[in-house]
């Protein structure tokens, strides 16, 4: 340190912008190793945490088969936590994002009668 004092309201805890970000994403959220829990599971502790529910709920765990704790040591099953993290991180790969549609809806008549209606962007060739 400086020497000097950290100022008014400063806890002398460490300094918050030092947090290793690359850690934050490797936990086993992000892992393609993991399964999560269900959406009910974690839906039910939502509003238990919420307290809109007052049945107690455990905090919801996926499953993992591939945990290492230390190197060197073998692969084990264990129930985690999405924000538990474990040296066999392996990244999920990244979903693939869907085109967004930018046109909009079509209704072709031919007198009185519907003959098509779609996206504009599926219009048949025949009706361009």
């Amino acid at each position: 340190m400086s020497g000097r004092s950290p100022g008014a309201g400063h806890n002398n805890g460490p300094p918050l912008d030092d947090d290793d970000p690359a850690a934050t994403i490797r936990t086993c959220r992000w892992c393609r190793h993991w399964s999560p829990p269900t959406e009910r599971e974690e839906r039910e502790y939502e509003h238990f945490r919420l307290g809109l529910s007052r049945r107690r709920v455990k905090r919801p765990s996926g499953a993992c088969d591939r945990v290492l704790m230390a190197p060197g040591k073998p692969l084990a099953f264990s129930a985690t936590v999405a924000e538990f993290s474990c040296l066999n991180f392996a990244a999920r790969p990244l979903l693939p994002v869907e085109k967004p549609r930018r046109s909009g809806f079509v209704t072709i008549y031919e007198g009185d009668k519907i003959v098509w209606r779609g996206n504009a962007e599926d219009l048949p060739e025949e009706y361009r």
